[in-house]
């Protein structure tokens, strides 16, 4: 399926290129006040509390105009709102521009609301990493599985240091380098170490599907074989039935065990996902006239374990709260981002997108928004290279007993 993903995906990178090239390298092409505007007004419309003070916002706008009068490119405007938006305090609310990864990859989950014809709005240039800055360094925090980071074994925790010879930029030190190597700088530790890493075309309608697929390994532990998903994205039916392939019918169908990885990516799980992991109803056998049988429940029936952290958000949180609930197994890791909220997309006139907690969330009552699912189990990560992962390796250990 991947290769098929990276050869499908040159067809489109003429009209893409030409949309977005030199966009990083450009003074702003819109004008800041009116975008700040336009970004207010959705806040003042939409936002989900039922007590929202538009006076004390108005002045948090005003402030944020202020500022921006020094702002000439559109990584300071887009720190400059960020900053606005989290005196919300609410998850699923933060400005994504076109210098955000994320930006393509949001755009692409909600991908049915805009014309399938626009790459522009899916589509950029990357090698398959998520990172983020801890101290002004940045460091990898997620390895797209069968993406170009991942073959030539960049790792979580790797700090980047430059890309051809310059500081990191998410979608800069990637545009326009399309099908041609960067050389990465990184610190893994305290060793350095340049790597040479093909720049890919990535579509964020089905970048985590690829990923998923290529994530999928059986693992022999204590004389078991336990089976390993990750879940970078929930968003979407098609990620439940990817799931249910492997573990009913394919790869993972025959092992013992089963850990399904739902750290960092995109939620949007939906809580009935859980019935694959339910009491089978009745368990069916079938007999051919060779004799042959066959037998089939429709549920996974075996130990399963969750790995979850703090980027483990939204839907994916709802399946961590009800697979605890259900005492389905285990949940290994960290406890979840706390981030319930519902989320809409408002696709902005200059092409960036806010996202916006638009309403409330509760489970059994209980209001999981910032205070997140604790796992059964508590293994931390931190930011910081190592050649293995502590709660992948919790997960198989407690599975494999």
């Amino acid at each position: 399926m991947l290769a098929g993903y990276r050869h499908r995906h040159l067809l489109l990178v003429f009209l893409f290129y030409f949309c977005t090239s030199t966009f990083a390298q450009a003074p702003l092409d819109f004008d800041q006040n009116k975008l700040l505007d336009e970004i207010s007004n959705y806040v003042k419309q939409h936002f989900y509390e039922t007590t929202f003070d538009t006076v004390a916002w108005n002045q948090k706008v005003e402030a944020c105009r202020q500022r921006l009068a020094a702002s000439t490119t559109l990584d300071q405007f887009d720190q400059e709102v960020n900053v606005l938006l989290k005196t919300l305090d609410a998850s699923h609310t933060y400005f994504f521009s076109r210098n955000h990864p994320k930006r393509y990859q949001l755009l692409g989950v909600f991908n049915g609301m805009f014309d399938p014809n626009d790459t522009s709005l899916f589509c950029y240039h990357g090698i398959g990493i998520n990172t983020k800055v801890v101290d002004g360094k940045v460091f990898v925090t997620s390895v797209y599985d069968g993406f170009s980071a991942a073959d030539v074994g960049i790792k979580f925790g790797d700090q980047i240091v430059l890309v051809d010879g310059k500081p990191f930029h998410p979608i800069g030190s990637f545009r326009g380098k399309l099908n041609t190597e960067v050389n990465l700088e990184i610190l893994r530790g305290n060793r350095p170490l340049t790597l040479k890493v093909p720049v890919l075309l990535l579509d964020g309608r089905d970048m985590f599907e690829a990923a998923l697929e290529s994530s999928v390994q059986v693992i022999e532990r204590n004389g078991k074989k336990i089976g390993y998903i990750h879940l970078w994205s929930y968003a979407g039916t098609k990620y439940q039935e990817q799931l249910r392939e492997a573990v009913l019918w394919g790869q993972l169908s025959q092992c013992d065990a089963l850990a399904v990885d739902l750290r960092d990516g995109w939620g949007g799980a939906d809580i009935n996902y859980l019935n694959l992991f339910r009491r089978p109803i009745a368990k069916i056998k079938s007999t051919a006239r060779d004799g042959s049988t066959g037998s089939y429940s429709g549920v996974w029936g075996k130990p399963v374990a969750l790995i979850t952290n703090g980027g483990s958000t939204s839907g994916k949180e709802l399946m961590a709260y009800g697979f605890k609930k259900l005492k389905l197994g285990q949940i290994i890791g960290e406890t979840t981002a706390g981030a319930v909220l519902a989320g809409r997309i408002f696709k902005l006139s200059s092409g960036d997108v806010l996202y916006l907690a638009v309403r409330d969330v509760h489970l059994d009552g209980k209001r999981l928004e910032g205070v997140g699912v604790a796992p059964d189990v508590a293994v931390e990560r931190p930011i910081q290279a190592e050649d293995r992962d502590p709660q992948l390796e919790s997960a198989l250990e407690a599975l494999s007993q």
